[in-house]
């Protein structure tokens, strides 16, 4: 059938025409002449003849309370702080009032929020030739009212024609005009009911999403009116009677209340994020998680980087929110920024991610172990030999079992997929070993436990070969309510296996895109509910189920592109511990008081945010200070200073009416600092001034501007009187607030008068060249500035005498925002204050450096602040890193300029460390600690060389953000043994962590011995040999080869051999070890076995990463399970990490046995025999499951949680 869209109005007549030139009908079920014309119409109303037959229609008094949806972009940040104090509100109320929440669904006409509903249309028919247009009352369905509309339209040129004239039908969708970008998509099935026959009932169907620029949609010819007079006209009362079975969507970008019709919320979309919210609403509702999570640790958590924290708030506010929630916060955890939320991910590759870290999260708590006793299952693999008694099992756990779409009609035929044996034969024997070698053998998958809450991730996607791409498989695959997966177990009827469905998620689109919706069943009681972001509604059980088989769905043929992905099911007999309640009483109460906030003062916050007199004044605390070392009071204001790049502080602000007095504003400013305003603090108003400009060469640059500080005690004025001036110069409005400060043992005020003024003051320590904040002072003008001095080597408890010198800078406002220092003239030490400073202001800071004439030589030959100050714009920071050091992190900074001589830095850091500078060395180039980096021997700077900072750095051209490295090395003898001595580089095992690798860089003496050099490593490092150990080392050399047969060679290196044979080249590794006491005491009737962890792709490929290879003894008639005991011993992994490794024996890259039966004997006499060959491998499956499932095809960055 052709559809032809049509203007109701404009088109008719054309409509009439066209049909009335067709062939003489045929029977309207199979007549390709009869065309079905669906109608989409910008027009909200139709124009209304003026008929005698009479037109009953009603008008919709249902208000609509539906708010705008959130599209799916980033929120302004203000709206979003907003809606988060709403919701704060709405939390608060409704957790201090707690109740649970219980919905009536009738889903009756009384209803506004059914989704489903019947319409009932009654048509007097008027006399031939007339036409009419004729409308239905509105049944309300999803809060729309929806009618029906019937158009009569006879054709007045062919009146003789029996055939002359067209019934049409339309459903129409009435929507506030003033609603904008809505939309609800609807499928109608319109049935014309016969006279005499209810089997000749004719019906259509309709599938439409309706908007407001498509308001209607049907049929122009629905019947021919000829039809219509001889079989459907009821001679009763004269109709035709309709009825329409009508079935929406809940409504997008409307008013809609979640909470109100189901008792639930949604979350917020912040960006690509409908995937995250679809599985987070899953592990909402499985309830034993959602209280372990609110049991989680988290009192000393910071939300934005703890995701326990983060996931906390997250559930608190669906459990206790009126409104959609966000999950900015959450995201923000796991360390995502904008382009991570814009990001579509795969929901199964985040449920694995998510799980997995909360897993992590868990340990050593009380709730530990909660996700496995949750999700995970147990499968055995078999490989069973038909001809000789031998099989092989290897027991593995899953968390989601993959299910196969292509070829299989439902999740049971999926379970018999995965689980079909394989016969491995001809080409394909399977290797039993040396005792039976290549036999014919049986390959397949049982299950021997599944888990309480069963996650299957049907596979829809897979890679199209022809067509060099991945495509989504949309064929039709159905799963049932209730799942007994009793067949698939290996000792059936040993456990419940018995399901019910919790939760389908449903992806719509293609394998580049789509949206993920959830359906949920909370109570496992078949009321489903559509959770599609910030909407939730109640649905149908087909809408859920039925609807997302997939296949061909549409009426047209259409590919349906909606199905479901991943389907979550909860075993029978744990549903009531799984689905448990969850009340406030399991909630902790610190939790509630921290995410329940001060309901007083958010509405205080939302009736001063009302008024338009409303100002932000920025607060400063003595701890701003002490943050930022260098800051002077501008900068701490205006922020602009290069030093806050790195090291920003939080800043502080308080809102306040113009109008109100500023004693109300202090009082509320004492109250949230928690303090006394009359006793406790002082408050001084910051007056920043613009400073004139004379000098033409910065005639476009930024004004100058000072700051200076006046006290307030005028609490009778109001706020805009006290800033008046920054107000109408539109300045920033800040006050600095002294605090108490600790002297004579007590916590005070300074002692403060009128004409005294307030400093800040920095130290300048020359030792580390470093600004040191001391604190403010309050002086009298009147006072000299050397008593002032004076007083201030006193509060810092430096002794001082008559020779003692000061060196002072005042702060000066530059050019370039940064504010500099001028020096002050000790001859002028002994005036007064108000003489010596200039301009003597409260508020300005100085810098004082103390000089005791008792200093050493050493002491004297320091930079001074004037040196300091000098050289502050030449001067570079530095990261000092240990070479050695167990941690990669930087020991501490050094600020210096690029001429600096190598001397001087050795002198420096030999100072910091308290180590001979004699026995240290500066390393031109860093090495990495990656054991499979090979660099050239690097070239070290002794304290006798000539060389300058620059010279460790030959591309100074290039400019990085980050601080330049300083590489030092500790030396355990003189740097003049070095011409005897050469670099050796070797890998010592972390002992805290076996897992890993640290390389060291050692010098051996020329021509030694290995012993010789053994010895030396113990008097450097004794840590290397352990407590309780054999206090014995050897030296192990790993040889690598590119080529497959054999991939490594490993050897002991011979005491008594010289250390010259030994070198650091492209394939050459070498390890240092403390021999285990095993090793030491072993029989005649044992050999050593090489161990190494390996990862297999193409070929075998040694990961040295993970695990040094090391040799391991074997021992005649030993069991595989006594062999990895010892390898669990040695390499110190719990039993949860060492359950992920796979054992295997390699002759070369060839297996010959995996070690899978605990109980099997070693045989001495067949390893000898291929000794040089023959090593343990040790593999960690790259995924848990044995079925490879698909990556994420919706991004190729995998998701990423920190």
């Amino acid at each position: 059938m052709s559809g032809i869209k049509r203007s109701l109005s404009a088109d008719y007549d054309s409509a009439i025409t066209n049909d009335s030139n067709n062939q003489e009908p045929a029977s309207p079920n199979n007549s390709s002449d009869l065309k079905r014309s669906r109608h989409s119409s910008s027009h909200s109303e139709y124009e209304e003849e003026e008929e005698e037959t009479q037109i009953v229609e009603q008008e919709n008094d249902v208000t609509n309370g539906h708010s705008t949806s959130q599209s799916e972009t980033e929120e302004e940040e203000e709206e979003e702080e907003e809606e988060e104090e709403q919701q704060q509100n709405n939390v608060q109320e409704n957790s201090l009032n707690y109740s649970i929440v219980h919905i009536d669904f009738d889903n009756g006409e009384d209803d506004i929020y059914r989704y489903d509903g019947n319409i009932i249309f009654h048509i007097h028919i008027p006399s031939r030739g007339r036409s009419c247009q004729i409308s239905s009352e509105p049944s309300i369905i999803r809060t729309f009212p929806w009618t029906l509309i019937g158009h009569i339209k006879p054709n007045h040129d062919n009146f003789q024609n029996d055939n002359a004239g067209i019934f049409g039908l339309f459903l129409k969708c009435g929507v506030d005009k003033t609603i904008q970008n809505w939309s609800i998509f609807a499928k109608a099935e319109l049935t014309l009911l016969h006279a005499t026959n209810s089997k000749k009932n004719y019906v259509k169907k309709i599938n439409h999403l309706f908007n407001s620029r498509s308001i209607d949609w049907g049929f122009h010819n629905f019947k021919y009116l000829k039809e219509i007079y001889d079989e459907f006209l009821h001679p009763s009362d004269n109709t035709i009677r309709i009825e329409a079975k009508i079935h929406a969507d809940p409504p997008r970008n409307v008013d809609w209340d979640s909470k109100g019709q189901t008792g639930f919320v949604g979350l917020r979309n912040i960006g690509a994020t409908c995937y995250m919210n679809s599985f987070l609403q899953t592990i909402y509702f499985t309830k034993k998680l959602r209280k372990a999570v609110y049991a989680l640790p988290t009192d000393h958590d910071d939300q934005s980087h703890s995701i326990p924290l983060a996931l906390q708030k997250l559930f608190y506010d669906l459990q206790f929110s009126d409104r959609a929630v966000s999950t900015k916060k959450l995201t923000r955890s796991f360390g995502w920024d904008k382009p991570d939320e814009f990001c579509q991910h795969d929901i199964q590759e985040f449920c694995r991610v998510l799980l997995d870290k909360l897993e992590c999260k868990m340990e050593d708590t009380t709730i530990e172990g909660i996700i496995p006793s949750l999700f995970q299952g147990q499968y055995v693999q078999y490989i069973r030999c038909t001809n000789v008694d031998h099989e092989s099992r290897v027991t593995q756990t899953f968390y989601d079992v993959p299910l196969q779409v292509r070829n299989n009609a439902n999740i049971t035929e999926s379970f018999r997929d995965f689980c079909k044996s394989e016969i491995l034969t001809g080409e394909n024997l399977y290797d039993a070993g040396c005792f039976h070698g290549l036999q014919e053998a049986e390959k397949g998958v049982k299950f021997q436990k599944f888990p309480p809450v069963l996650c299957l991730h049907l596979l829809r996607f897979e890679y199209d070969y022809n067509l060099s791409q991945n495509r989504k498989i949309n064929d039709s695959y159905s799963f049932d309510y209730h799942l007994d997966l009793n067949e698939f177990l290996e000792k059936p009827n040993c456990s419940s296996c018995s399901y019910k469905l919790l939760s389908i998620l449903v992806h719509s689109g293609d394998n580049s895109s789509g949206h993920y919706v959830s359906f949920i069943n909370p109570k496992l009681d078949k009321e489903w509910f559509k959770f599609d972001d910030d909407v939730v509604a109640r649905v149908a059980s087909s809408d859920a189920m039925e609807r997302n088989f997939g296949g061909v769905q549409d009426d047209d043929g259409s590919m349906y592109n909606t199905s479901a992905y991943m389907l979550v099911y909860i075993r029978e007999d744990c549903q009531d511990d799984v689905l448990c309640d969850i009340n406030l009483e399991d909630i902790s109460e610190n939790l509630i008081k921290r995410f329940n906030y001060n309901k007083k003062s958010i509405k205080q916050r939302q009736i001063i945010s009302d008024n338009n007199n409303l100002i932000d004044i920025h607060i400063i605390l003595n701890n701003d200070f002490y943050i930022q070392q260098k800051a002077c009071l501008t900068e701490l204001i205006y922020e602009n200073s290069l030093d806050f790049s790195e090291n920003k502080r939080c800043l502080r602000y308080i809102s306040a009416q113009r109008s109100e007095l500023f004693r109300t504003f202090a009082q509320r400013l004492a109250y949230e600092l928690g303090v006394n305003l009359d006793e406790d603090i002082r408050l001084w108003v910051i007056n920043t001034h613009k400073i004139s400009n004379n000098n033409h060469h910065y005639h476009h640059s930024q004004p100058l501007l000072t700051s200076t500080l006046t006290y307030c005690n005028d609490y009778d004025k109001k706020v805009n009187d006290i800033f008046q001036y920054e107000i109408l110069n539109r300045r920033v409005l800040a006050i600095y607030v002294e605090q108490k400060l600790f002297m004579n043992n007590i916590y005070q005020l300074l002692p403060f008068d009128t004409d005294d003024i307030l400093i800040f003051v920095r130290f300048y320590n020359a030792q580390d060249e470093s600004l040191l904040y001391i604190g403010h002072f309050l002086f009298s003008q009147k006072q000299s500035f050397q008593k002032c001095l004076n007083d201030i080597a006193l509060r810092m408890k430096i002794s001082i005498c008559s020779s003692t010198t000061f060196i002072v800078h005042q702060s000066q406002p530059k050019h370039n925002q940064i504010h500099q220092y001028e020096s002050l003239k000790s001859s002028d030490f002994e005036l007064l204050l108000s003489q010596v400073l200039r301009p003597c202001l409260s508020g300005i800071s100085i810098i004082i450096q103390i000089v005791n004439p008792n200093q050493t030589d050493k002491e004297n030959s320091l930079t001074t602040v004037d040196d300091y100050l000098r050289n502050l714009s030449s001067r570079q920071e530095f990261d000092v890193y240990h070479r050695d050091s167990l941690r990669n992190e930087c020991l501490f900074k050094l600020f210096l300029p690029l001429k600096t001589s190598i001397k001087h830095v050795i002198q420096l850091i030999a100072e910091r460390i308290e180590y001979s500078e004699e026995q240290i060395i500066i390393q031109k180039s860093s090495n990495s600690t990656l054991i499979t980096n090979i660099t050239t021997s690097t070239s070290s700077l002794h304290i006798g060389c000539e060389q300058k900072l620059r010279d460790l750095y030959p591309n100074l051209r290039i400019t990085g953000t980050s601080p330049r490295k300083i590489i030092f090395k500790k030396l355990p003898f003189n740097y003049t043994e070095l011409e005897h001595r050469r670099l050796f580089r070797l890998f010592v095992t972390n002992s805290r962590k076996k897992d890993e690798q640290r390389e060291v860089q050692l010098y051996v003496r020329k021509s030694s011995r290995v012993a010789e050099f053994l010895a030396e490593i113990k008097q450097w490092m004794p840590a290397v040999c352990s407590e309780n150990g054999s206090q014995q080392l050897r030296i192990i050399e790993l040889i690598s080869y590119n080529q497959i047969n054999p991939p490594f060679r490993l050897r002991i290196c011979p005491d008594e051999s010289s250390m010259d044979e030994y070198t650091n080249c492209a394939n050459h590794f070498y390890h240092l070890e403390e021999i285990i006491h095993d090793d030491i005491d072993y029989t005649k009737e044992s050999t050593l076995i090489p161990v190494a962890h390996y990862t297999k792709e193409n070929f075998i490929q040694i990961n040295l990463q993970k695990f040094f290879p090391f040799f391991i003894h074997v021992i005649q008639n030993e069991s595989f399970n006594d062999v990895k005991h010892r390898l669990q011993v040695k390499l110190g992994l719990t039993n949860r990490e060492f359950d992920k490794y796979h054992f295997s024996i390699y002759n070369g890259s060839k297996l010959i046995s995996r070690c899978d039966d605990n109980a099997e004997k070693i045989n001495i006499c067949e390893l000898k025999l291929i000794r040089n060959t023959c090593w343990i491998g040790l593999e960690i499956p790259s995924v848990s499951n044995p079925r490879k499932t698909r990556k994420s095809l919706f991004s190729e960055k995998p998701i990423r949680i920190n």
